[in-house]
């Protein structure tokens, strides 16, 4: 979905998606952590 707008990712919004990276990355299957990187 392209509307113009930009995202603008703090260092702690950084931190906190790395966090929950680790979390997905042992609790969710490879395909599931493809389509939610795809969307996010």
């Amino acid at each position: 979905m392209k509307n113009g707008l930009k995202i603008r990712w703090t260092d702690e919004a950084i931190n906190n998606l790395e966090s929950i990276i680790v979390y997905l990355e042992s609790n969710w299957t490879s395909k599931e952590l493809t389509k939610f990187f795809v969307k996010l």
